[in-house]
C-alpha cells in the first residue's frame, strides 16, 4: 500500500514522536501524569487523520502491583524459611501464596496482588479512519505508551540476565520444594534419623536462599526506562500509518482502520484487559482482527508472533498467515514466534475472543535495552520501523482488495 518514500517519512515520524515524549515528559510508568500526556497526544495525533469521535477512556490501574511480584513471592518464602523448624507444614502453607503470586500473577497475568496496592488512572485511547464505502471489515492496530521500571540486572549485567532469572526461580522454587520433602520426613521417618535429616534440610535451605533473594532486587522503582523502543514504536507506528494514508490521500474500499492504543500495558497488559473486555461486543457488527505492534527495533529477530503470554496464549493462525505473507511481498521472511517469558497487548485481546496477530522485532536473549535506561531514542532503528509500516499497510491492502478474507 505505500511506496518506499512513504515508508521512510512513516519511520521519521515514529522516532521524531518518540523523541518528543521522551524529552518532553518524562518517565512513563504506568498510570503516570506522564503516560495520560502521551495519550492526549496521540488523540491529538489521531484526530488529525480519523474520522469521528477519539475516546479517551479512564480506567483504574494498580501502578506498581505488578513490579513488586519478584519481591512479594522472595519476601513469603524467605518467611516460609524461618517457618520450617516450626513445622514443614506451615512453611508450605507460606510457600503456597508465594506459589499464588507467581503463577496468578507472572504466569497468568491475573490481579492478585492489585488489591492491596494505591490505584492511578490511566487510559486507552481509540479512533478509526473510515472506508469510502460501507464498513465490510475492520483493522485495528495497537501499541502501548506506557514503560517499564527497570529490571536491574539486565541493566547490570544483560548477558547474565538469563542466569539471574533462573537462579531466582530455582531458589524459590528449590526451597518449596525441600519444605515439601521436609513434611515427608515428619511424617515417615521417626527417631534420630528424622532429626539428621530435618537439620540437613534446613542446611540445604541456605544453599537455595541467595538465589530467592534475588527477587527482592529485580526490579529498580527509582528507573523507568525511556521506552523509545518498547513502546513509543508501537503507538507511533500505529498513529504514524494512519497518518500517511491521510497524507498520501489513500482510501480503502470498505475496510475501517482503527487506532487502540492501549495504557498500562507494563503493569500486566491492564488497559488492554479494560478495553477488550468492554468492548468485545462493540466490534462484532463486521469481521475485525487486531495486529498487535510491539518493540520494532532489531530487524533480525523481525518476527510474527503466534503465541503469548508465557506461551500459554495462540493468536490467531490466518492473522498470523496475513502477517508472514505480507512480510514476504515485502522481501522479509518472518518466522513464527513464541513469547516464552512475558506477554504482549495482544493476549488480552484474545483471550476476549478477538482475531489476533502480534509483529515484534526484539532479539529475545531479551536485548540489553529491554526495560532499562538504555532503551532511548538513539537507539532506535529506522530501517526496522519502515520495514513494519511497509509490513502492516501490505496486509491491510491484502485484507481491502479481498485477497485475504476475514
Amino acid at each position: 500500500m505505500f511506496n518506499e518514500k512513504q515508508t521512510k517519512q512513516c519511520a521519521a515520524y515514529v522516532m521524531e514522536r518518540a523523541r518528543f515524549v521522551i524529552d518532553s515528559y518524562g518517565p512513563r510508568p504506568p498510570g503516570s501524569e506522564a503516560e495520560k500526556r502521551a495519550q492526549e497526544l496521540v488523540k491529538q495525533e489521531l484526530e488529525a487523520c480519523c474520522d469521528g469521535e477519539v475516546r479517551m477512556e479512564p480506567f483504574q490501574v494498580a501502578q506498581k502491583a505488578f513490579f513488586f511480584m519478584q519481591s512479594v513471592a522472595a519476601i513469603i518464602v524467605i518467611i516460609a524459611v524461618s517457618m520450617f523448624r516450626l513445622h514443614p507444614l506451615a512453611a508450605l502453607g507460606v510457600d503456597a501464596i508465594a506459589l499464588a503470586v507467581l503463577y496468578f500473577q507472572l504466569y497468568r497475568y491475573k490481579l492478585l496482588l492489585d488489591p492491596f496496592f494505591p490505584k492511578k488512572t490511566s487510559h486507552n485511547v481509540y479512533g478509526a479512519m473510515k472506508p469510502r464505502g460501507e464498513v465490510k471489515r475492520r483493522v485495528i492496530l495497537n501499541g502501548h505508551p506506557d514503560a517499564a521500571y527497570e529490571w536491574r540486572f539486565n541493566y547490570l549485567a544483560p548477558r547474565q540476565f538469563p542466569i539471574f532469572v533462573l537462579a531466582s526461580l530455582l531458589g524459590m522454587f528449590g526451597i518449596i520444594l525441600l519444605h515439601l520433602i521436609g513434611l515427608g520426613v515428619v511424617l515417615f521417618v521417626q527417631g534420630e534419623w528424622m532429626i539428621k535429616l530435618f537439620r540437613g534440610l534446613e542446611f540445604l535451605q541456605l544453599f537455595f536462599l541467595p538465589g530467592a533473594a534475588l527477587g527482592l532486587f529485580f526490579n529498580n522503582l527509582k528507573v523507568v526506562a525511556p521506552g523509545a523502543n518498547d513502546n513509543l514504536t508501537g503507538t507511533f507506528l500505529s498513529t504514524g500509518i494512519l497518518r500517511t494514508m491521510k497524507d498520501a490521500g489513500i482510501e480503502l474500499e470498505h475496510t475501517e482502520v482503527a487506532v487502540a492504543i492501549t495504557g498500562s500495558e507494563e503493569a500486566g497488559l491492564r488497559g488492554a484487559k479494560v478495553f477488550a473486555r468492554e468492548h468485545r461486543n462493540d466490534f462484532r457488527d463486521v469481521p475485525t482482527i487486531v495486529i498487535v505492534i510491539d518493540t520494532m527495533r532489531d530487524i533480525e529477530h523481525f518476527t510474527v508472533y503466534n503465541k503469548d503470554l508465557n506461551g500459554t496464549v495462540e493468536h490467531d493462525a490466518a492473522v498470523c498467515k496475513l502477517l508472514q505473507d505480507s512480510g514476504r511481498a515485502c522481501g522479509l521472511n518472518l518466522p513464527l514466534g513464541t513469547v516464552f517469558l512475558g506477554s504482549s497487548d495482544g493476549a488480552a485481546f484474545t483471550q476476549e475472543g478477538f482475531r489476533v496477530g502480534m509483529l515484534g522485532a526484539m532479539d529475545p536473549h531479551p536485548a540489553d535495552y529491554y526495560h532499562t535506561r538504555r532503551d532511548t531514542a538513539d537507539i532506535m532503528d529506522k530501517n526496522c520501523i519502515a520495514k513494519t509500516a511497509a509490513v502492516v499497510g501490505e496486509a491491510i491492502r491484502r485484507v481491502d482488495t479481498g485477497e485475504w478474507q476475514i
